[in-house]
């Protein structure tokens, strides 16, 4: 929340009572740091302003130390590496230009509407740099400017970019939160009143873009730990940092990632903030302290598998996994889905049964069921049953039950799982230790389904000898 005051010459106090406040005084303290402008730190000064609200920390600073200018300066210099009228001063400082560079000044002008529209039809051929660099000069902050709104990862990616740098407008300028003034507004008021309608917009909501991760990702994070103004500058510089050092596919995945590797900064409940480029509304994820613990557990466990579902969806067991984890979701969904995969593909089998297997104990670990001894029975007596059925010249019928298994489980049918579990057992003349828990309640003990089903697998003697 923004606050105007008077304090020894500061007169506004900023404090992150939500998470756009938030985000807002962490890019705010970086374009302060970036000039060295003086601020004040709530809970580090001893006589608190009047009106401050209790229970929050925040920032105390002077308005008029934002300004236009500054503000497209520390864009400039924050966002370099998208500046690309900064990418050709660089090319344009050297004396002498080979071809590739003359057709990379080039390519730039042509690459961003106002620089093509200041440039354009001036062609750089290598000995009229002077013009190219008085043009950029003259009109830089004007490029600035075009090129941050307007970038799809900058400032368009997080606000509305009609409305940069502009003051009391009548609705928020956030993504998500801006509604067009031109049409009708009364459905936002109470009871259909225009006038009951808050929009919450202030000027330093345009500093939220700076407090986001990695630009260069699709879609980016902000860790909304407001305990103090330390904490939630200190942490989202970590996150940030981490993000850029971990390698692997999805932004998603990356984030999951670093968040197993969270404990040295992350070590209560916090609030995840992210906006995707492909979103026009940003997504929270509230991750507790005790589904994190669980997170972490998962590190070195090998859940690797990625499959190709459709044209537009590839499974990701490890992703699937993770955000199941976070949001205290079981895994019966996915495991049953890796029970059908073991059809699809006969090459990876026994990949897939493993992975299976895993799950199936770490869902286990997640309810707390005290039911190993049954599910380490249920793999033994899945086996056997599958080597008696090989012995009988009946290894057809190992998939049979599987899918028959697998098909009443996916129906929620436990009935008729019963029934066929019954049917192999007297088929194979083999009594099923496991099935009197599965029996006392099968919804609860599923897992132990799960398990048996998994361990019906077309194995050789050889392999049946080393399982033994």
């Amino acid at each position: 929340m923004k606050t105007t005051i008077k304090y020894y010459g500061y007169d506004t106090l900023l404090q992150p009572t939500d998470w756009r406040a938030a985000a807002a005084v962490v890019g705010l303290c970086k374009y302060f740091d970036h000039f060295r402008i003086d601020y004040k730190i709530l809970y580090n000064v001893d006589e608190k302003p009047e009106n401050y609200i209790h229970g929050f920390d925040g920032i105390i600073y002077k308005s008029e130390s934002i300004t236009e200018e500054k503000y497209l300066d520390f864009v400039e210099s924050y966002f370099e590496k998208y500046m690309t009228h900064s990418t050709i001063l660089s090319i344009l400082g050297n004396d002498e230009f080979s071809d590739e560079q003359i057709k990379m000044v080039n390519d730039l002008v042509k690459s961003k509407t106002v620089l093509k529209g200041l440039l354009g039809k001036t062609k750089f051929d290598g000995t009229n740099k002077a013009v190219f660099i008085s043009t950029i000069e003259e009109n830089r902050e004007e490029i600035i400017k075009t090129i941050f709104k307007n970038g799809n990862n900058l400032y368009k990616n997080y606000c509305n970019e009609r409305l940069i740098f502009t003051d009391d407008n009548s609705t928020c300028r956030l993504r998500g939160y801006n509604v067009d003034k031109d049409r009708k507004t009364s459905i936002l008021g109470f009871c259909f009143s225009k006038e009951s309608f808050d929009a919450n917009d202030i000027l330093e909501f345009d500093f939220i873009p700076f407090a986001f991760s990695n630009p260069d990702m699709r879609e980016t994070y902000f860790v909304n730990n407001n305990f103090s103004v330390e904490t939630l500058v200190n942490t989202n510089r970590v996150f940030s940092e981490q993000l850029s050092n971990t390698e692997g596919k999805g932004d998603k995945n990356k984030l999951l990632l670093v968040l197993q590797n969270s404990k040295d900064y992350i070590s209560y409940d916090v609030e995840i903030i992210s906006k995707s480029q492909d979103d026009a509304f940003y997504s929270t994820l509230f991750v507790r302290l005790e589904r994190l613990k669980k997170l972490r557990e998962l590190s070195g466990k090998s859940l690797y598998l990625v499959k190709k579902i459709n044209d537009d969806y590839w499974f990701n067991l490890e992703k699937e996994v993770y955000m199941r984890c976070l949001n205290n979701v079981l895994l019966d969904d996915v495991i049953l889905r890796m029970l059908k995969f073991y059809f699809d593909d006969n090459s990876n089998k026994g990949y897939i049964k493993s992975r299976t297997d895993l799950l199936i104990d770490i869902n286990i670990s997640w309810k707390g069921n005290k039911i190993m001894d049954e599910i380490n029975s249920a793999r033994i007596c899945g086996f056997k049953a599958s080597q008696e059925l090989i012995r009988l010249k009946s290894s057809n019928k190992i998939n049979s039950y599987k899918q028959k298994i697998i098909s009443a489980l996916c129906a929620h049918d436990y009935d008729r799982a019963k029934e066929v579990i019954l049917s192999l057992s007297a088929y194979v003349g083999m009594e099923f230790s496991f099935f009197y828990k599965f029996l006392e309640n099968a919804e609860e003990n599923k897992d132990i389904a799960f398990a048996f089903a998994s361990a019906l697998t077309e194995t050789n003697s050889k392999n049946s000898e080393n399982n033994d």
